[in-house]
């Protein structure tokens, strides 16, 4: 019983992250006036994004290992922080658009897609010290 109620539990948590994500991103994806067939197609894009991210942020990790251990100021590497991150997130977005023809987004929507992304991405990092 307890197993179950923890499967459950787990599983829910899961779905609220992840139902959190797709409607968010629904939601300013259609505020910016980004065309999709169905919300199955967006689901489809967000899990490509993930995919295709997964390989990306191997290559972010690596990139800001080295920032981090330079001998830069803070702001100088907080600024090489989220050029990298904006770079490699951008051409991550432009990978999937470019190949999914169900979901398009202009040229200003990928862009203020990845500084949303960005932005979050660089506010709940949870390293800040690390790279000061």
């Amino acid at each position: 019983m307890i197993g179950i109620a923890m499967t459950l539990l787990v599983a829910m948590s899961i779905v609220i992250v992840f139902g959190g994500i797709v409607f968010g991103l629904a939601s300013f994806i259609s505020l910016l006036g980004v065309s999709y067939e169905s919300i199955g197609s967006l689901l489809w894009f967000i899990f490509f994004c993930f995919l295709v991210g997964m390989f990306f942020e191997i290559i972010e990790q690596v990139t800001l290992f080295f920032i981090a251990r330079s001998k830069a100021h803070s702001k100088e590497k907080w600024i090489w922080i989220a050029l990298i991150k904006f770079i490699l997130s951008w051409i991550v977005i432009h990978i999937v658009n470019a190949s999914m023809t169900t979901v398009v987004l202009s040229g200003v929507a990928e862009f203020l897609t990845e500084l949303l992304i960005v932005s979050i991405d660089i506010v709940f990092d949870d390293k800040k010290l690390q790279y000061s």
